[in-house]
């Protein structure tokens, strides 16, 4: 009897560890892979999370919660967000890429599932620290990453393009950007409302540690949502005057961090690491002035204390809405409209000396960009150009650089799904945020504060999302479906009994699915990469044979023929070469690269009118690309 007590003592303990671990290892794991944006391990990592779901629902392991039935609705989105995409390959500008955003939705759903299956209201806090825990340690790794480089792998974005923008782990500066946003998101929450001092000393110690890395992107979008997160921070917390001072007390000590990073040049421009040592000691003593800041308030017992009645409290946010709605545009009128004439202007050529000058500007790129996408919309307004594929539209629309998505969520799929695939992927995100908001009904007040940093790093999100192509940027996506998908969760039931056997045998069907659905395109691009090492050793052969290999893999994909065509033509087979170009331009019409390489084989074949043609096709499709841009040859 007292061995039966002691057990069901402990299972609570072991499945709150396990509850801990496996989001902050998933993060750990997804991030330092790259942040997973490339094909291969994005892939992988789908296939292991839809294996781990089917066995263990098949085995009657999971489900062991219960969530509410407002997770079907982004759940119901997102599949028919899956199944428009899939009817979308028949007019798709690119059935490889499309199928690979197809299989992306199904990832997406797998992680959802993931967290609705297994975290209830029992596990959700241990989920939730294990979200914050993995989440810093990847901040720590990127701000790690530009004091000691040589403890790093080589970040080649920053040293291939000479950039002093901090881009480790995700090979994206605006990524890593976000990422910290989120995170501090999260840890500002665990500082005001954890139930334990130690826990909110550390939690505030590490805000100037995300605030020094956030900084070192040279991120506006940072800035922007660093803003934003500490505003939903305070709207969904239940202690806003400690977190409020808990924000001053952070962003102290990522004052003190990053005006000594401004003092060391080689740190704040990515030229070396002179001065690592007293940066760090400028992090740890921000960090010492954060936790002291969540001591005070705690020795002071600011929970109980600094609280304003509901009511007033309720008036007191409804008339800064007010304030802010009438003030700002009439106050702020000349330098809001000062902003956009500068947001719609190229950034200048010339460089500041100081890194941070970007900050001070809305100069760039992202008005043409979002712009483009209106016009894709406006020429496709149901069906869309197919997705993945604006930037075929957005070179043949004369975008000078190489743009591969449309920097905005929402744009980009209204652009390459049309109304439907837009209208899906708001409801998508909103029903998500609704999940969210809505468990918070069901919770006790002790657990509002943190729940609400999850939902505030989700918002945060949404504002990045909607800026820059973080949708595919796997890892930081990951952080937000995780945390939006464990603030559901806080309030789900355990399950009461295991489910009947025909769901599960159904439900490992979709899993069987959900991994066929990943295969082609990794198998693909595994042996096509396999093919190119090889011709680059000039090994023709084998180049030859896995380059067919990746067309077997994924009939229906461009690249595959594409590099066949090259080993074909560097063994002087120009005929072959020809038959495979043409095959790739068939499966991706609009792709300037096969008939600019296409009039290359013709030229050697000595089909001169046909090369001028092919070279005229692909100055058409891409009018301001570098290889075309000079215009055509004549005879």
């Amino acid at each position: 009897m007292r061995r039966n007590s002691f057990q069901r003592a402990r299972r609570p303990a072991v499945s709150s560890v396990v509850a801990f671990a496996v989001p902050a290892i998933l993060l750990i794991y997804y991030g330092l892979r790259g942040g997973s944006y490339d094909i291969v391990p994005r892939q992988e990592e789908a296939i292991a999370i839809w294996w781990i779901l089917a066995i263990a629902v098949a085995l009657g392991l999971l489900p062991r919660a219960r969530p509410g039935r407002t997770v079907l609705i982004p759940l119901l989105a997102l599949a028919l967000l899956g199944v428009w995409t899939a009817i979308s390959l028949g007019w798709t500008e690119s059935d490889e890429r499309t199928f690979a955003e197809l299989a992306r939705f199904f990832h997406y759903a797998g992680l959802l599932l993931l967290v609705w299956s297994a975290v209830d209201r029992r596990t959700w806090r241990p989920a939730a620290a294990g979200l914050l825990a993995g989440a810093l340690v990847i901040c720590a790794a990127a701000l790690g990453s530009r004091l000691w480089p040589s403890a790093f792998p080589t970040d080649y974005v920053v040293t291939n393009l000479k950039l002093n923008r901090l881009s480790y782990p995700f090979n994206y500066w605006n990524a890593v950007g976000a990422f910290a946003v989120m995170s501090i998101a999260m840890a500002l929450s665990w500082s005001a409302h954890a139930r334990r001092l130690p826990l909110r000393a550390a939690a505030l110690a590490f805000v100037p540690m995300c605030g020094a890395t956030a900084y070192l992107t040279y991120s506006r979008a940072a800035v922007i949502g660093t803003a934003l997160a500490l505003l939903l921070v305070l709207v969904f917390s239940r202690n806003r005057w400690v977190a409020f001072v808990h924000e001053l007390g952070g962003a102290a000590g990522a004052a003190l961090a990053i005006a000594v990073i401004r003092g060391h040049h080689q740190i704040a421009d990515a030229t070396g690491n002179a001065g690592a040592g007293v940066v760090l000691l400028a992090v740890l003593a921000g960090a010492a002035i954060a936790a002291t800041t969540a001591c005070v308030t705690w020795v002071l017992r600011g929970d109980e204390r600094w609280r304003l009645p509901a009511r007033p409290a309720r008036y007191a946010v409804a008339a800064g809405v007010v304030l802010a709605i009438v003030l700002v545009p009439t106050a702020g009128h000349a330098q809001i409209t000062k902003g956009w004439h500068s947001f719609k202007k190229l950034p200048p050529s010339e460089t500041s000396s100081d890194p941070a000058a970007r900050l001070s500007s809305l100069n760039g790129n992202r008005y043409y960009i979002w712009r483009s996408a209106i016009r894709a919309f406006k020429h496709h307004p149901v069906d869309g150009t197919g997705a993945g594929t604006f930037e075929f539209w957005w070179s043949r629309n004369g975008g000078g650089e190489f743009i591969r998505d449309a920097h905005s969520l929402y744009l980009e799929e209204f652009a390459e799904q049309g109304a439907v695939g837009g209208v899906l992927m708001l409801a998508f995100v909103v029903s998500l945020a609704v999940v969210g908001i809505r468990a918070r009904r069901l919770l006790p007040e002790g657990d509002l504060g943190v729940q609400g940093g999850l939902l505030a790093a989700f918002g945060a999100y949404l504002l990045h999302a909607g800026v820059d192509w973080m949708w595919e940027s796997t890892t930081v996506s990951l952080l937000a479906l995780l945390a939006i998908a464990v603030a559901g969760a806080a309030a789900a039931a355990p399950a009461a009994r295991r489910a009947r056997v025909p769901a599960r045998v159904a439900f490992a069907v979709v899993g069987l699915v959900a991994v066929l659905v990943q295969l082609p395109g990794l198998s693909s691009t595994l042996r096509t990469r396999a093919s190119q090492r090889a011709f680059e050793r000039r090994d023709n052969a084998t180049a030859l044979s896995d380059a067919t290999d990746a067309i077997a893999a994924e009939p229906w994909a461009a690249s595959p023929y594409m590099q066949r065509a090259l080993v074909e033509e560097a063994q002087g087979n120009l005929v072959a070469s020809r038959v495979d170009l043409l095959r790739a331009q068939r499966r991706e019409p609009t792709n300037y690269r096969y008939p600019l390489i296409l009039s290359r084989v013709q030229a050697e074949a000595g089909n001169t009118g046909a090369a001028i043609a092919n070279f005229r096709r692909a100055k058409a499709l891409r009018p301001k690309s570098p290889f075309v841009e000079a215009g055509a040859p004549t005879q």
